[in-house]
This record gives C-alpha cells, structure tokens and sequence, in this order.
C-alpha cells in the first residue's frame, strides 16, 4: 500500500499534464488509429414496437436449446424468435418470481437448464425445464448483496458479494465467492470496500479469474481461488481521490484488453510486458467480446467500436443509434448463430456477424452505383477479363491477383475513337485467341496483347443502342444482329459472312436480346425484348415460338437469359416475371417468381452448378435454387456481396469452376460449394401448444420448448388445436418460411408462409403427425423436419371399448331375450304335456266310463231306450278317439317323423281294418328322426284323417294306398284308393274345406283327382 501511496502522489503531479494530453489526443487520435465510421446493413432491431414487453435490457445469454432469455428491470424474459415468457413478480402471473430488478449483465446459462440470475441484490437459480426457482441466502454461503455474476470456461459459476448495506462503515467488504454444489458458496478472498462501489470479473483462455476493484486494481486468481497476483492498472477519476476503475477482456488468443475510465482500450504486450493504447479516446468502455469472425467488439454508453484482424478499428457509434435511439449499452452477447445482440436500455439491436463467402474484386467505395461490371470471360493462360462499363475499358486480373489491372486496347483507329462504347456481349472464339464484340461495328480483340480491329461492314446490322447479343456456335462461326433481317453468320477463319433470313416472311419487329445454342443440331434459342422466345433454325426458319399466347403461355414476353438443361428443358429469366422452367415436350411453363422464394423477378444471370442447382442474378440479390426441392437461398450485401443490383450480360464460370457475377459496383467471385455449406445452424423446435377446450371453455397453453416427448394428445372435446414452432435463429427471423404436411390427413406439403404456427379444426379421431419444414429469409433450409405425433381422442360413443360394451350390451339383451323365449317354450311344453296327460287320464277315463255305462243299461234297457243308449256310447267312443288324436298332436313327446308316421299306422289300423280294407304305406328316403313342430304336425296328421275318414263314408274302397317322399326339398303325402263315391245323403261337413285351409296355414299345396278312385295330393314346404 505504501508503494501504491507514492505512485499516487507521483500521478497527481502529473494529472494537468495528461488532461492536456487527453485534449491533443482528441484531435489527433485518428491519425494514429485507423478509425472510420461505418454502417451496418445487417443490423435489426427488438424493440417495445415489435413486441419486447419492456425496454430496458440489462442481461442476455442464451440456453442449451438456442432460445434467448433477457434480464431487465422489470423481469426476465424468455424469447424464441416470436413471443416472449414473461418472469415477474405480478402475483398473477403463472410464472412468478420474487425479485425481478435484474442487473446489468447478471444473467448466465450454466447447463443442466440451470439458469443463473441476480435480481435485486438478490441471487437466484431458475431451472427452465421446470420453471422452479431457488433463492441464494446467506444459508447457501451468500455474504450479503450480489453486485457480480460470473461463469468461467469450465462453467463454475462465481459472485461477488458486499455487505455495506449490512455492516457498519469500517467493516464494509467485497467477497469473491465461488460456487460448490455440495458446500453452496465459499469465500475465496475478500477485500475492504471503497467508497463508492465497483467491481468486475473476467476469465482468461487458461481459466484464470481476474477480479477488477476500486482500490486494489486487477487481481488474479486460479479457477481454484488461489490469488497470484496484483495487476495495477491506472485510472484517474479526479484529482482527490485515486481509483483503479477499469474493465479486463481477454480475447480467444488470450490477449488482455484493459479498460480504463476515459481512456479508451489498453492492450498488453507480452512482449516488453508494458500497457499500450489501441483506441485513445476520452471514452469509457465498459463491456467486449469478440465475435465468430475473429473481430472484437467493445461498447461504452453510447459507443459501440469494431476491431478488425488487422487491427483496423470502425466506429459503428452513429450507425447504431440511427437503429436505435439508447442513452446506455448494458451488455454485449455472441449467440450460438453468431448474432451479435446489444441490451440497450431502449431494447436490443442484432448485428449479424457472418463469414466473407465472396471475393470482391472492382469494388468502388462509392455509395450506391460505382464499378458497374458487363461481359466476362476466360483467356488461353486462365485470366480472367471483364469490361467496366463506367470507364468503357477492360479489366484484367489473374488467380493471384487482388485488385486488377486494365487490359489496354491498340490498333489503327482514330484516337478519339472508343471501342467499347455500347458493348455489352463479348465472346471469345474457339481457341481463345480473339474476343469480339459489337457495337456500331463488329469489334475484333487479340488477347494476346490486345491489338483491336474494327470491321465496319456490319454496322447496318448492328445496333449501338440495342443489345446486340453476339455468340460462337460449337462450329467457330459467330452470329450477331438484332431482328430477323439482321441476323448475320461470320466464319472468322475466312471472313465470309450470310444472312440467316434472306427473305424474312413476317413484319420484322423482332429486337433480339440473348441467343443460346441449342442442343438440337443447327438450331438457336433467341430471347427477344418484346415476343418471347424462339427457336431459329439456321437455314432460315423459325422452329418454335413461344410467348403470352403460345401453348404453353409464357408469363413476359421479353426474355433476358436462357439455359438449356441436358433434357433440352429450358430456364428463362425474365424482365419481371421471374424465372420461368419451359419444357416444349410436355407444354408446361412453371413461373417461379418472389413469392416462391426468388430474389427478384428480373433475372438477368443463369449459370448451373452440378445437376440439382441454379445460381441466379436478379436486380436484388442473387438466388442460389436447388431445382428438386424448389428452395431458394438467397444473398445481399449483408453477405459480401459488392452490390445487390446485378447486370445483364454478366455472369461467367471459369475453368477451374469458379462462379463470377458482375453487378453495378465490382464482380463477385465464389464456390457454390460454400454456398451449399450454410444451412441453418439450429433446428426447427416445437415450442408451444394451444387448444380451445369447449367443456371448460378457455384456452389452454402449454410449453413444451424443454420437454422430451412431444406427443400431443386432443380431447374430444377441444374445439382447435394449434402448434407452434420456432427455429432459433434470430436475424430476420419474421421472414422465416415454413410448410406443413399432416400425415394421415393431408397428402401434400401446405406452405404456411412465415406464420410459425398452424391451427386444425375438429380433426377425425385418430393417429396423425405433424410434420414441419422451414427455411430462413435467405432460403437456407432448416436440416431436420420437425415431427409431432397427434393423437385425436374420439368421443366416448365413438371409443372401441363403448361400442364393444354396447355390443356385449346387445348380446346379454338377445342372450337374454333367447332364454325369456326358450322358458316360455319350455313353459308351453310343460303346459302341453301337462295338458294331454290331464287330459288322457281325466276325461279319457270319463268318457270311458260313460261309454261303458251307456253299453250296459243298453243291456236291460227297454227296446225304445236301447238306440239312444247306443248312440250315447258311440259318440263316446268317438269322443275318446278324437281326445287321443288331439292329445297326440299337442304331445312334445310325440314330435318326430317316426311318432307321426306311427300314429298314422295306428289310425289305419283303426279305422280301415274293421271295415276290411286294405291299406299300403309306402315311406322314401325320409329322416325318421326329425322333428316337426307342434302346428305341422297336427296340421298334416289332421289331413291324413280326414282323408282316411272320407274313405270310409263316402268311397266304397277294397284298398288304400298311402305313399310319404322327399323330392327337391319338398316333403309329399299321396293318399290314393280303389272305391267309387257312394250316393248318399247330401253332407252337410266340412271336410275338403278344412284340409285346405289347414294346408294354406302350412304353406303347402293341395289338389285332389278323381281318376281311378279317388287321390289327395300334398306337397309340403318342408322335408319329412
């Protein structure tokens, strides 16, 4: 301390002295520091006017998944691209915390979803997966107020604490605290506070902490908490009182930046061990980082600088507050993308930080048009030769070269006389010998040493003013001119030239614009300014023609560029209808304009790369298309490119596959292949899911950025549902473009523009998945498709298991409904047996007695008497027959074809045999064994009765013939005898009557006849 007390008294000597150097500096420091001010054409804006809740940032970091979270003073803030999570203590908000003044630069993401905040003095750890929050106390370790976060490289997390608000005067402290889970907070070192508070922590790339403070300066420990050493670094707060208020930054190659107050940057050199100025401005810096590129940025309140590789500084100071009017840059943060954020206390500005993928070469540093660029192409030795049209002269510039030089024409011509003066195609002749050009002549240049030769006798072919397009066919000749009567073939070789057309048959108004050389023999694609395209066969006709009217129409008739694809389809690039695929076989013509994701609809630059892609010039940027996906990638300025207005005729690839594309100020040059090598870096994440449920009747919301399963499961009774998503990816983010194709629903991709979202209405029940494609505003394609199963509950009635309980419902009522009727038939055979056997025994028995009793008073009974007794027995008899043959017929004991054919046998017996006649039965392939039911049976055996009854009345018969068959599915009963009708009194039975209405009741049929005797006939619908 005493040597820091001498050093003190030594500076105040000396401060008037360094004030007035600070002055001088001032006015000179841009002669010593190579600074210019610049602006930023990648640069956005995250502002309350585009939706940031609140204002004033005064943290950023980012998680593990790529979604941003912001301190501010009004709470934290979680944001994936499109909506932000709010954390704050409104005791209704789901999401509450306790504290939510966070301050400057004390928000970190440590891994594990442990995110770590200080909030109010107070320090907190929220885990983001889910949403709870833990608060550090002094029972964790914590040694009053947090005034610094930290987090090293090897992702320990330190604080500095201060107890001045709980301490008296001479007992206010600083502690260094390091974080261990198993012990919380432990002090590693502690030094006494000053009078006003400061302090800052930085790491260096060896993990080392170093610990800036007001009264001790930087100090240096190990990431173990071991200190090494002090690092005095000088700053001058005012001639009273000496401070050491400064900020450390260590860079990836481990040089240490130092910012002192009101000194600009300090750069230690390793080398003489001594502090030097690298910007020696009376500014303060306060904050540093260095970006994916190698550049190093450093903020102060209002100052934001950039420094090169080289060294070189830029001033972006201005530029940024034209964005964004702030009065105080909190935070500087790289994000995983290489987007550089900027937490201001009026919002967020977004710089996007990306690699150099084209070469520039002729660019003018003037504003707006400079070095506009024409033709281009290929020498014997591998230069390269492009015209500048501003100058009117070429430019020559080989593979090593970085800057060009002019390729200087010379000739026998007048020196006023300016050879380029309306070229605009160049092409070179087979061997590579001579470029020739036109403009009011035909323009002959030796690219050996650039000795020029004009040939005038084609200047009434020619047009100055016009395109004028010239090209070598595959057979060395050149053809140039600009309609029909001007179209000119020239064989170089032998000076001989022809009209193609000797005698145009047509108006001729056509104004050429390009020509092309088709893949069929002898023929020519010519895009002209006002009909279209045409296919020219050079014998002096015109093959195909195709515009606005043709079939199939083209979308502009004025055609500015044509390639011809290997299976002879064709790419045209229009004046202001896009690019358009024509391919004549199939008569199709597909425009592909902005809206499908094309720079700009004037194209004047095709070139092909491999078999799948397109690079594209327009007159706002260049489109890099894939023809299988039909996605655009597309560049700018803000990529490297020299200007994002291109130009017609200039477009070129070189033998070694270079692509070159000249433009209003310089050409560019690049690989394709490192175009192809920039997808987007971050995948496209299911971050959030609504449905309106109707039962409950609110929207429900739930966040789904942090959960392992993503499966979405919609109740019946959810009236919409909608998914969202996002790509972490943040420049440009809301012209992000996605599609949609919801598998087991749709067939086809949906493009939902830049909407990250997409709503579905009373989905069918059942298993789909969503799945979701993106690309970002430059046409990069996402590299994953999101995928999210969907699984659309079915009512309850519409379940498997409710339409199975019904069925088994329905069974047990049929089951059930089966036994109440076979009971009941059960019942009605118990009934009937019961009924018989009553019946039988009862009246049978009655009537057997009353015939008996009848019989045997007829024995002593008066002659008068006896025929009454007679009669009285025999209709007991015949009543005791007619009881046996009704008991028989409702008896469920008696039901098969064997009983019925029994009882039939019996009847015969009875009744034919005692009046001596005959009978034969006849029985045929009948099933003895089947059962009748109760009505057949009694119906059947009531007509064979009748019929054996009639015999006996009114037949005066010897024989009866009684035959039962099976034929065809029919059962039949034939009852046939030899007798003739006796003449007898009239009857006044029944008895045909009622054997056919009792076969009408069976379905059967009945006829009789008469030959021979008398036959019944019945046929049955059954079998026997």
């Amino acid at each position: 301390m005493k040597k820091l007390k001498q050093q003190h008294i030594h500076l105040k000597a000396h401060l008037g002295m360094l004030r007035l150097c600070k002055v001088l500096v001032v006015w000179f420091c841009t002669s010593l520091t190579p600074l210019t001010a610049q602006t930023l054409s990648q640069i956005e804006v995250l502002s309350t006017d585009n939706g940031l809740p609140f204002r004033d940032v005064k943290s950023v970091t980012q998680d593990s998944l790529g979604f941003m979270w912001f301190g501010t003073t009004q709470g934290l803030l979680k944001y994936d691209g499109y909506s932000f999570k709010i954390y704050n203590n409104n005791p209704d908000n789901p999401n509450f915390i306790q504290n939510e003044q966070l301050t400057e630069h004390n928000t970190i993401y440590q891994g594990r979803n442990s995110l770590w905040f200080a909030a109010n003095n107070t320090l907190f750890k929220l885990n983001i997966q889910t949403d709870s929050i833990f608060e550090y106390t002094k029972k964790q370790g914590v040694k009053g107020d947090v005034i610094e976060l930290h987090i090293d490289h090897k992702k320990q997390v330190w604080i500095v604490t201060d107890n001045h608000w709980i301490s008296k005067q001479e007992d206010t402290y600083q502690y260094l605290q390091k974080y261990d889970e198993t012990h919380g907070f432990e002090v590693m070192d502690s030094l006494r506070r000053g009078n006003r508070e400061f302090t800052k922590l930085a790491s260096d790339r060896d993990n080392n902490l170093w610990w800036s403070t007001l009264t001790q300066g930087a100090i240096q420990y190990t990431d173990k908490g071991k200190r090494l050493q002090n690092n005095v670094l000088i700053s001058y707060e005012n001639v009273d009182e000496f401070h050491f208020r400064g900020t450390s930054f260590f860079d990836t190659k481990n040089q240490h930046y130092y910012f002192p107050s009101n000194q600009g940057i300090n750069q230690y050199n390793a080398t003489n061990a001594k502090w030097e100025s690298v910007l020696n401005e009376l500014i303060s810096i306060y904050h540093a980082i260095e970006d994916n590129e190698g550049n190093i940025w450093f903020a102060g309140d209002t100052f934001l600088y950039r420094r090169d590789r080289l060294g070189n500084f830029t001033n972006f100071s201005s530029t940024a507050q034209e964005q964004l009017d702030f009065s105080r840059i909190s935070q500087l943060f790289v994000d995983t993308n290489g987007l550089l954020w900027i937490a201001t206390d009026n919002g967020l500005l977004k710089l996007r930080i990306k690699p150099r993928t084209f070469k520039q070469l002729f660019k003018s540093n003037e504003n707006d048009w400079g070095n506009a660029m024409r033709t281009i192409f290929e020498t014997k030795d591998g230069a390269i030769i492009a015209m500048c049209e501003r100058d009117k002269k070429l430019m020559v510039f080989s593979q090593n070269d970085t800057e060009g030089k002019e390729f200087e024409l010379w000739g026998d011509f007048g020196a006023t006389t300016n050879l380029l003066d309306g070229a605009r195609f160049f092409t070179v002749d087979l061997n590579k010998e001579y470029v020739y050009t036109v403009n009011e002549s035909l323009v002959k240049i030796r690219l050996k040493d650039g000795y020029t030769t004009l040939l005038p006798e084609f200047a009434n072919r020619l047009n100055i003013t016009g395109s004028s397009p010239i090209i070598t066919l595959n057979d060395g000749r050149l053809l140039f001119g600009f309609t029909l009567a001007k179209l000119t073939l020239y064989n170089p070789a032998t000076g001989e030239s022809e009209l193609v057309f000797k005698n145009p048959i047509e108006k001729d108004y056509l104004h050429f614009r390009y020509f092309l050389e088709s893949k069929t023999p002898g023929a020519i694609w010519v895009g002209t300014v006002n009909d279209g395209l045409l296919k020219i066969n050079l014998n002096g006709t015109i093959e195909a023609r195709y515009h606005v009217n043709s079939d199939p129409p083209l979308n502009k008739n004025n055609i500015m560029v044509i390639h011809e694809n290997n299976d002879e389809s064709l790419w045209l690039g229009t004046f202001g209808g896009g690019l358009i695929h024509l391919t004549p076989d199939k008569k199709e013509a597909v425009v592909y304009d902005t809206y499908s994701g094309l720079a700009n609809n004037n194209v004047v630059g095709i070139l092909p790369y491999k078999n799948e892609h397109l690079l594209i010039s327009t007159y706002n940027g260049l489109s890099f298309f894939n023809t299988k996906t039909k996605r655009f990638h597309n560049f700018f300025e803000e990529d490297g490119l020299t200007h994002n207005e291109f130009n017609y005729t200039s477009f070129f690839k070189d033998s070694n596959e270079k692509y070159y594309f000249g433009g209003m100020n310089g050409i560019n040059i690049f690989n394709p292949n490192d175009l192809t090598s920039d997808p987007l870096l971050n995948p496209i994440l299911f971050s959030s899911f609504m449905r309106f449920n109707s039962k409950s009747n609110d929207i429900q919301k739930t966040d789904f950025s942090y959960t392992t399963t993503t499966k979405i499961t919609i109740s019946p009774y959810d009236q919409y549902f909608q998914v969202n998503w996002t790509i972490p990816n943040y420049f440009k983010n809301s012209e992000n473009q996605y599609s949609t194709k919801l598998e087991g629903y749709e067939n086809t991709w949906f493009s939902q523009g830049t909407n990250p979202y997409v709503r579905y209405n009373k989905l069918p029940a059942g298993d789909y998945i969503l799945n979701v494609k993106g690309a970002d505003f430059s046409g990069a394609e996402s590299k994953n498709t999101l995928r999210i199963p969907i699984t659309v509950v079915p009512i309850f009635y519409k379940t498997w298991w409710f339409i199975v309980l019904c069925g088994l419902v329905l069974l047990a009522i049929v089951y059930s409904l089966f036994q109440f009727r076979v009971r009941q038939l059960l019942a009605l055979e118990e009934l009937r047996t019961e009924i018989s056997s009553d019946l039988h025994d009862n009246l049978g028995s009655l009537l057997s007695g009353l015939a008996m009793q009848s019989e045997l008073l007829e024995a002593n009974a008066k002659e008068e008497n006896k025929n009454k007794l007679n009669k009285i027995a025999r209709t007991s008899r015949d009543a005791i027959s007619q009881m046996r043959d009704l008991v028989w017929s409702i008896d469920n004991r008696r039901e098969r074809t064997s009983d019925l054919l029994e009882r039939m046998e019996e009847v015969a017996e009875e009744l034919l045999l005692p009046k001596n006649i005959s009978f034969h039965i006849e029985k045929n392939d009948l099933n003895l064994t089947k059962k009748l039911s109760i009505t057949a049976k009694q119906h059947v055996f009531f007509i064979y009765k009748e019929a054996i009854t009639n015999i006996l009345r009114h037949a005066n018969a010897k024989n009866v013939w009684i035959k039962f068959t099976n034929q065809n599915g029919f059962g039949t009963m034939v009852i046939k005898d030899d007798g003739s009708i006796k003449k007898t009194i009239k009857s006044t039975g029944f008895g045909l009557v009622n054997m056919k209405r009792r076969a009408e009741k069976m379905n059967a049929i009945l006829y009789f006849s008469t030959e021979n005797g008398f036959e019944i006939h019945l046929k049955l619908p059954f079998k026997l």
